[in-house]
């Protein structure tokens, strides 16, 4: 059966994989992305995909049932130099998209966070990340897919110095702290709807680098 999806965050980096990649999946027959202002990209001028005008402050779900749920939502302290507007948008939006998506039927959410995440860290950033992880988990989502990447590579619409400066060092890091692709874990994330059985699964920034190969 094909399945309708929803997607917070498509217009970053792996939002995009993500819209990209589904709707060239025929498992998937419909893929709504909520965006804050519509976007004229080649990823959105797919026949399956719509785009939903949202204000994230007054959620309202852009269709009546939806199957899967991908999360790709995030700022950073140049945007949100407010902590409080920093964690609206990475821990209390994604936790609504979350509620949201379960009263419409969803029964599979996929997030993009971020390698280290944990709710004691000292680290405001991994604290905010692994408090939301926490959150979905009590929400007791059939599927809970949680992708913690490590620095992301990929072409972005906006320039970002430090990342790309720190690319091609962290290419060279071992296991979970290399560099990895936008397009492999936006692809993780999709075969963790298509192949994941019941219950909560953490995909490791390592074996997200083939994920064609990572076990469900």
């Amino acid at each position: 059966m094909s399945k309708t999806v929803w997607i917070a965050g498509a217009s970053g980096l792996i939002g995009q994989h993500l819209v990209e990649q589904l709707a060239a999946d025929d498992d998937y027959s419909r893929i709504i992305a909520l965006v804050r202002k519509p976007l004229d990209r080649a990823a959105f001028n797919h026949p399956k995909v719509e785009q939903f005008k949202v204000d994230f402050d007054q959620l309202q779900a852009p269709s009546e049932q939806v199957d899967s749920l991908f999360c790709a939502l995030g700022s950073t302290t140049r945007k949100s130099p407010n902590y409080d507007d920093y964690f609206r948008i990475d821990v209390t939006y994604p936790l609504e998209f979350a509620k949201l998506g379960l009263k419409h039927g969803a029964s599979y959410y996929g997030l993009v966070s971020a390698h280290g995440a944990k709710a004691s860290s000292f680290s405001s950033y991994l604290k905010m990340k692994g408090t939301l992880e926490d959150a979905l988990t009590a929400l007791n989502y059939s599927r809970l897919a949680i992708a913690r990447p490590s620095l992301l590579k990929g072409d972005r619409a906006e320039f970002r110095i430090l990342e790309k400066a720190s690319e091609g060092l962290m290419s060279l890091l071992p296991g979970n702290y290399r560099a990895i692709d936008a397009k492999h874990v936006a692809q993780s994330l999709i075969q963790a709807d298509k192949r994941q059985a019941q219950g909560k699964r953490v995909l490791q920034s390592k074996e997200m680098q083939s994920p064609e190969y990572i076990p469900f």
